[in-house]
């Protein structure tokens, strides 16, 4: 009980022996007291919290998410919405979709401070075809016309003659793309000047090779020092590149990584395919190669080369008659770190795991598994959380 209206009772309590009617103001006085007390407690509920905001009490709001799922598919670019990401939610087919004609293989997808769309695009040339590889950019207002135009043409068309097949893209703190060529064995950077306009023959501002050699780069972060991180997809390593190492000024150079991560011998990085970082330092990775499992690495075990031991590994289990993962490729996190992967191979689906299943000795049953014909995936690759498009 709050201990100014205890003491007011104790106050007047000494007095209440004095005549009738000090002991008529008392029992009234308890009575308005009790009635104060009542309607105090009966506004303390479970969605309200005991601080008051000026005269009005500040009611507790459960956390949603507020992103949508942006999935690069292969030959276009499909939505999901918030409320189609909640466990109960039975909506499998996309919100929308980017059927844009100038697409040849779209394999990642990234947004901008802007909130403009870029599609890393591997093109055709590599398979036999024709369409070049190419970053294709989309405005929000392209994107807020979906709707009625999805086919939309890019706003703008970045090409390279060192692309081979760009895959994965990160944006860093000043604006600049890194792009992860898995063809070219090479990261390409890219200033914001560079991408304020389409450019048929963009030569990147920086070239960074490795040594030893990138093997298929593709996954590609940076953790919270500013350092960068890179999968070879095409063996069982991940590099760390310390930010004072990278370099800053428009330059082609050879960088020996700072930090090896190798397969322990239990299938922990079996092919990698995308990297994200939690909020807490802890890296996780996507195995696209058998074992088909997403690990997570903590965070105390990035600090030097070796073979760690994943503090988390979720795997493929059988739900009805679909594998929750199945060869998984893009990873990433919504605003309340739950996880979704995407299953680049049959049955074509995307996991959407909450965050309590991402502890040490979490469930490996994902609660919401996307999956069917509806869904339209055929090929996906990379996603990312990006703006709402309704």
């Amino acid at each position: 009980m709050n201990h100014a209206i205890t003491n007011r009772i104790h106050h007047v309590g000494r007095f209440s022996a004095r005549g009738p009617w000090l002991k008529s103001a008392f029992l009234g006085l308890l009575l308005s007291l009790a009635t104060i007390l009542t309607a105090f407690t009966a506004g303390c509920g479970t969605n309200q919290v005991s601080t008051m905001k000026g005269a009005d009490p500040v009611t507790s709001v459960t956390p949603t998410i507020d992103k949508a799922l942006w999935i690069a598919n292969g030959t276009n670019v499909v939505e999901y919405l918030p409320a189609q990401l909640a466990p109960t939610s039975t909506m499998t087919a996309p919100h929308l979709a980017v059927n844009s004609g100038a697409f040849g293989a779209p394999q990642g997808v990234v947004f901008d401070a802007a909130g403009d769309l870029w599609v890393i695009d591997g093109g055709t040339v590599s398979t036999g075809g024709t369409v070049q590889p190419a970053l294709f950019e989309f405005t929000p207002q392209q994107l807020s016309m979906l709707g009625t135009n999805n086919a939309p043409n890019p706003n703008a068309t970045i090409r390279s003659s060192s692309f081979v097949f760009p895959q994965q893209a990160v944006f860093d703190a000043k604006g600049d793309l890194w792009v992860s060529d898995n063809g070219g064995n090479a990261v390409f950077v890219f200033t914001p000047s560079q991408l304020m306009a389409s450019n048929p023959s963009a030569v990147p501002n920086i070239t960074i090779n490795s040594d030893p050699a990138f093997n298929g780069p593709l996954g590609i972060t940076f953790d919270a020092a500013g350092d960068l991180w890179i999968a070879n997809n095409a063996s069982t390593t991940i590099f760390e590149f310390l930010a004072a190492h990278l370099p800053t000024a428009s330059s082609t150079v050879t960088l020996n990584p700072d930090v090896t991560l190798s397969d322990d011998g239990n299938g922990s990085i079996q092919a990698p395919w995308a990297l994200i970082f939690d909020s807490k330092g802890d890296l996780f990775s996507s195995n696209a190669n058998s074992p088909s499992t997403v690990v997570e690495f903590a965070a105390s075990s990035l600090t030097a080369s070796g073979s760690p031991t994943p503090a988390v590994t979720l795997s493929p289990v059988m739900q009805g008659m679909n594998a929750t993962l199945s060869a998984p490729n893009g990873i990433a996190f919504d605003n309340l770190g739950d996880l979704a992967a995407v299953s680049s191979a049959t049955p074509f689906g995307v996991a959407f795991f909450g965050q309590t299943m991402l502890m040490e000795g979490g469930v490996n049953d994902p609660n919401l598994l996307i999956v069917g014909k509806a869904t339209t995936l055929n090929a996906p690759a990379g996603c990312n959380f990006g703006p709402v498009v309704n």
